[in-house]
């Protein structure tokens, strides 16, 4: 091979590594509305690492040497990407830890897509994808080791599998998994042109000329690729997985599974369907169920609602007797009610529908309660399909007179539940001051913004604005807005709530179901529903109904007190007029596009907790720990793992075993020599007898192998893999601990090709023994 054709060879191969790495990250698309934000520069990052990495190759730059070179290419694309120049210098560099830092920021706060209108998260991008790009050239093409650059292809694959695609993944994989199996092709043929002449009686004057994908074709790998890869791809179809959002499916017909793994609060989509499905059937003797929990919300971060932290260890499971609700006084009259519960076999929830507050909730499997929230989350890989479970609800009694709700006082709990973001709209603090003006106490407070929303607020689907984030609620509660579905009435509700200081959250879950029996209801998916739950000493956490009697036709009983009226009376209808704030605004709080979660039921989440905002820091974290892993274990593993294929094959690779044990312990071997000599310059380094005997047993056997009639070297060659042990032990015996050391974890030979055997080399391989 001519310079210029391994030139060439070099330059192919680190462009087909990272057009396949490329292809890879378009998997990240759904995090941002506009993918070509980071593709687009990713492609130039690309195209700059293959050129810098296949030139330095074919001039013999070492690894580490070429690697440097990389970073220092990726280093000034990430500042061209940011800041519009190529040189990273203090100025850029500020520049472009500042667009890392607002990324961050956006990621934790908005959710997957996130569009124009929120801080840039394509720095992260680009940066995550910038250093697998040049992980992948390292193994694929640096090192050689094209089979350990899947790992990084891996990686990419793990840091959107919680986030939910739209059809174009199987592509990115599909494109992927050819540039894949183009690096194995051009690998093999690499290292069978390095073979020389093919010699024989049929075949003496033939160049050994490989088509990589027709020999691969003709072996059978092209096909095995190609059926590995269709199964990869259908394997989806058949095998049941979970996925982001409450609900996911069609609704169509039978057979569609319904997810849910985590909770999410954009349920417009899930309502709009035309099929309804049945998820959930109880047999109790509670005469009116209603309201069956799924997941309570307790964070907002501007945009959405999230479920937070959960404290669910080992002690907190579904066996039996619960806990007492929080802040509820013994002396509050109640009724218990018996619930055997069977979940559709299509219903697929790490989430466990419940009712609250329960005294008694009894699932097989490892089903744990959060004692704050008390909802019910799996810690293994188990779901609610087919799920038959069992517990007892309690009804508590408050009467309508407001006398066991008394505020919250300081440390009742977390704080959390009255926290609000930066950016919070300041007319919705004065709506919520202005609706409740005169009530005596919080009890009245939020009896009031209940019959505010039920009187002055339409239920539409159709016709209400998308998403729960700041500017949105803030339309919403407008006069000319005053339209939306549940989850917009439960988030501002509850916002409105902290913006007067009582504790707030929004749970999801199920609203009425259908009576199919004299003790046997259904949920389905139209009952998909979201609800306030507010917190007051004396009666802990009750629900409220904010949304319009033409999608929830009644409210709690307590929430009327005296009959409809307050206890200072008046109409409850608010303000007509918008209000205007003398304080000056900070300005609108920065909107992403609405969550769509697909068709899933429940209330839509992302925080850097559960949410899709943690995958950028999943895509730095897994490059650099891959890096770390790659430069720590990597080398001496596949120094292991080769010592094993070769101690298993045949004199040929014995003898690449021995000259590999050289080149790690940094001993001369000298290539250009026959084996006879390059066992007499080795003899005298191996000081011990035995394993000189062993050494010229092996010497003997590879000129066989080479040089030897084919019938003959079968009748003549003996196993050598003892001798190859005894031969790299007593080299190892002759240097220094801190060679052997070096060997060890930092073998030299992984970066060198075995020296060829001259022309007769590629014959073919005689059978030990």
């Amino acid at each position: 091979m001519t310079r210029a054709q391994r030139t060439g060879h070099l330059l192919a191969a680190s462009a087909i590594a990272a057009a396949t790495m490329w292809v890879a990250l378009a998997a990240w698309s759904p995090f941002v509305a506009v993918p070509g934000d980071y593709l687009g520069p990713l492609a130039l990052t690309a195209a700059a690492l293959a050129l810098t990495g296949g030139l330095l190759r074919a001039v013999g730059s070492p690894a580490p040497v070429t690697l440097v070179a990389q970073v220092v290419v990726l280093a000034a694309a990430m500042s061209r990407a940011t800041t519009g120049s190529y040189l990273p210098d203090g100025e850029n560099l500020a520049a472009v830890r500042a667009s890392l830092d607002l990324a961050l920021e956006s990621a934790r706060n908005y959710a997957a897509p996130i569009g124009p209108e929120a801080p840039p998260v394509a720095p992260l991008l680009i940066l995550g994808g910038g250093i697998l790009l040049v992980l992948m050239d390292l193994l694929a093409c640096g090192l050689r080791r094209v089979p350990l650059s899947a790992l990084a292809l891996l990686a990419v694959y793990a840091v959107p599998a919680g986030v939910p695609t739209e059809g174009s993944a199987w592509f990115s994989f599909l494109v992927a998994s050819i540039g894949f199996l183009a690096l194995l092709h051009l690998d093999a043929r690499d290292r069978m042109q390095q073979w020389g002449r093919a010699v024989g009686p049929h075949d003496s004057a033939r160049e050994l000329e490989v088509n990589p994908l027709g020999e691969a074709l003709r072996a059978g790998a092209g096909r095995i690729g190609a059926v590995a890869v269709a199964a990869a791809l259908a394997s989806p179809l058949v095998i049941p997985v979970l996925d982001l959002g409450l609900l996911e499916g069609s609704g169509g017909g039978g057979g569609e599974d319904i997810r849910i793994k985590r909770p999410v609060t954009d349920m417009r989509r899930d309502l709009q369907r035309a099929a309804d499905r049945p998820l959930v059937t109880v047999r109790t003797d509670d005469p009116r169920p209603a309201y069956l929990r799924i997941a309570v919300l307790h964070r907002f971060t501007g945009q959405e609602w999230s479920s937070g932290d959960r404290d669910v260890n080992s002690s907190n499971r579904a066996d039996g007797a619960l806990p007492a609700p929080i802040g509820l006084e013994a002396d509050v009259p109640k009724r218990t009610y018996d619930y055997e519960v069977a979940a559709d076999e299509d219903f697929e929830s790490t989430w466990l529908p419940t009712q609250f507050p329960a005294s008694r909730v009894e699932a097989e499997g490892d089903w744990r309660f959060d004692p704050d929230s008390m909802d019910f989350l799996a810690s293994e890989d188990q779901t609610t399909a087919g799920l038959r479970y069992s517990m007892t609800a309690i009804e508590h009694d408050y009467g309508n007179d407001g006398s066991f709700f008394r505020d919250a006082t300081p440390g009742d709990v977390d704080d959390e539940f009255l926290e609000l973001p930066a950016g919070v709209p300041d007319t919705i603090g004065t709506w919520a001051e202005r609706i409740t003006q005169g009530a005596s106490d919080d009890y009245a407070r939020a009896t009031r913004l209940q019959r505010w929303f039920r009187d002055e607020f339409t239920y539409s689907l159709d016709q209400a604005p998308p998403g729960t984030g700041n500017e949105t609620l803030e339309g919403f509660l407008s006069p000319e807005g005053r339209v939306g579905y549940c989850e917009q009435f439960a988030s501002a509700m509850a916002v409105m709530a902290r913006e007067l200081g009582i504790p707030a959250r929004v749970a999801v879950g199920f609203l009425r179901p259908e009576r199919t029996g004299s003790d046997t209801w259904t949920y389905s998916s139209h009952d998909l529903h979201a609800w306030p739950e507010l917190y007051f000493s004396g009666t802990g956490w009750v629900r409220f109904e904010p949304t319009p009697g033409s999608r929830a036709t009644e409210v709690p009983s307590y929430s009327t007190p005296q009959g409809g009226t307050d206890d200072v009376g008046g109409q409850f209808g608010g303000p007509t007029e918008e209000p205007t704030t003398t304080d000056a605004d900070d300005g609108p709080a920065p909107t992403a596009a609405p969550t769509d979660p697909g068709p899933t039921g429940g209330a839509a989440v992302a925080t850097d907790e559960e949410g899709w905002g943690a995958a950028p820091w999943v895509a730095l974290g897994t490059g650099g720990i891959a890096l770390a892993l790659t430069a720590a274990v990597g080398p001496g593993w596949v120094r292991r793992r080769q010592r094993d294929h070769r101690l298993a094959g045949d004199a040929e690779s014995a003898w690449d075993e021995l000259w590999a044990t050289s080149v790690d312990l940094g001993l001369d071997w000298p290539d250009q020599r026959s084996p006879r000599e390059i066992g007499s310059a080795l003899e005298p380094v191996v000081d011990d007898a035995d394993a000189r005997d062993a050494l010229a047993r092996l010497v003997d056997a590879v000129e066989r192998t080479r040089y030897a009639r084919p019938e003959v070297a079968r009748d003549h060659v003996a196993e050598v893999t003892d001798d190859v042990v005894a031969c790299a032990g007593a080299l190892a015996a002759s240097v220094a601990p801190r060679r052997r050391r070096r060997a060890r974890w930092f073998p030299a030979s992984l970066l060198r090709r075995p020296p060829r055997g001259g022309a007769l080399r590629d014959r073919e391989p005689v059978p030990l023994g």
